[in-house]
């Protein structure tokens, strides 16, 4: 009786890792060779993702598959497995594909939120695990997601269902934005600051209502626009690495280049007045931010002159959830997807869309557990830019090219990209 119920125990374990193993993509199935290596070195973390990804239970048949666009009846007779490295977009991915045998309708969703649907119910949670399993010991670029869904539309009269595939790509740092986010707004963002298409088609994934608004989207789908009429010509801007050809220009961002070249009043006398004008909304603020924004006791908010302007400074800790290494770059920017990018929507709230001060300093000072020492850095923006990204129609790197980075008081130039992607190195 022992020896059987043994035997039923090692049967049971075995079966239990082959169906996890079998979320996960053979290494000797991938072509690109540092793909491979990356598979085959982290073959640890990429079981346990394959073995909590087995464990979710969809609202409709999922399955890991490398092939798409297939029906259901021969999905179950193929052999699954789809989680992998690989090459897409000149980055080194995370990349899960499968078929999701949900069928929306044409009529009652659009192209938008048909994605968004699959989104929340499948890429989502697989998101969520991929970022607990997999830290930044192990060294990729982005997440890469392919879904094909179904969709029932008439044509000439005539029912018919058909597959629609989506592809979603999260860089590192928005794909762990998303899966930390604690509410709607958030995720927006990050959302915002990634990539989704609808059978090869660019899209504004929204996640309220119904499709994102036509400005939100004019914006944000410039960025695929391949005409060079359609973007800036003039050289990179002092203090950023990033030309702004790439930058779709939108009148919010002509106003805030035209509010940088005006001239300001910075008297003592004006500090004083506008301390005492808004200490009553800045008191408040401090109450209601100071837990989640961690602001300091030592040095409440107060209006400062820097650069020929006025800014209410905010003075922060900043403790980052991964090491970040030694580099300076490195941690400014994980300082700001981290921390500073999830206080500028609270923050602006406390003020209108005229607000009558320049910008806001957020000046922080950045710890992280594996080293000793801390570094000092400020983001300094535009009141402007900070309303423009708070209404969605900036992006973080937006921000920041038209605002200053500051470390150990220094000015820097700060590549959010550049310094994720060399984050994990």
């Amino acid at each position: 009786m022992a020896s059987s119920n043994l035997l039923r125990g090692c049967v049971l374990v075995l079966c239990l890792q082959l169906s996890c193993a079998a979320q996960m993509l053979s290494a000797s199935r991938i072509r690109d060779p540092y793909s491979q290596s990356l598979q085959q070195k982290y073959v640890g973390p990429l079981q346990q993702l394959s073995a909590d990804a087995a464990g979710v239970r969809f609202p409709f048949p999922f399955y890991f598959s490398q092939a798409l666009d297939v029906d259901e009846v021969k999905q179950k007779q193929m052999a699954q497995g789809s989680i992998h490295f690989d090459r897409f977009g000149g980055q080194e991915v995370l990349q899960i594909t499968g078929n999701y045998y949900a069928s929306y309708s044409a009529t009652a969703l659009s192209a938008g939120q048909r994605a968004r649907q699959t989104f929340q119910e499948v890429v989502l949670p697989l998101l969520k695990l991929s970022v607990a399993d997999l830290d930044r010991s192990v060294p990729f670029d982005a997440y890469a997601f392919e879904i094909a869904h179904h969709v029932r539309k008439k044509v000439y009269n005539v029912n018919t269902e058909g597959p629609e595939n989506v592809v979603f790509v999260f860089s590192r740092a928005m794909g762990e934005k998303l899966a930390k986010a604690g509410d709607v707004e958030s995720q927006q963002a990050a959302l915002l600051e990634s990539d989704a298409w609808v059978n090869g088609e660019p899209i504004t994934l929204w996640l309220v209502g119904d499709d994102a608004p036509a400005d939100v989207q004019q914006h944000h789908l410039a960025r695929y626009n391949k005409d060079a009429s359609a973007f800036t010509q003039a050289p990179p801007e002092r203090g950023t690495l990033v030309d702004p050809k790439y930058l779709p220009s939108s009148e919010l961002l002509d106003t805030i280049a035209a509010n940088a070249k005006a001239g300001h009043d910075t008297s003592p006398g004006r500090l004083l007045s506008l301390q005492h004008e808004h200490q009553p909304v800045l008191d408040r603020m401090v109450t209601d931010l100071k837990p989640s924004a961690k602001l300091v006791d030592y040095a409440p908010p107060a209006f400062i002159a820097f650069h020929g302007a006025v800014y209410l400074q905010l003075s922060v800790t900043t403790e980052l959830e991964q090491p970040a290494g030694s580099s300076q770059y490195k941690i400014a920017a994980l300082a700001f997807e981290q921390h500073i990018s999830h206080l500028l929507r609270p923050v602006t709230k406390y003020f209108n869309d005229k607000a009558d001060f320049e910008g806001v300093d957020f000046s922080t000072t950045v710890h992280q557990s594996v080293q000793p020492n801390s570094e000092s850095v400020e983001f300094v923006f535009p009141m402007s830019a900070v309303q423009c990204y708070a209404k969605y129609d900036c992006s973080g790197q937006e921000l920041i090219n038209r605002g200053m980075v500051l470390i150990n008081g220094e000015r820097v130039t700060l590549d959010l990209m550049r310094a994720e992607s060399d984050a994990g190195k």
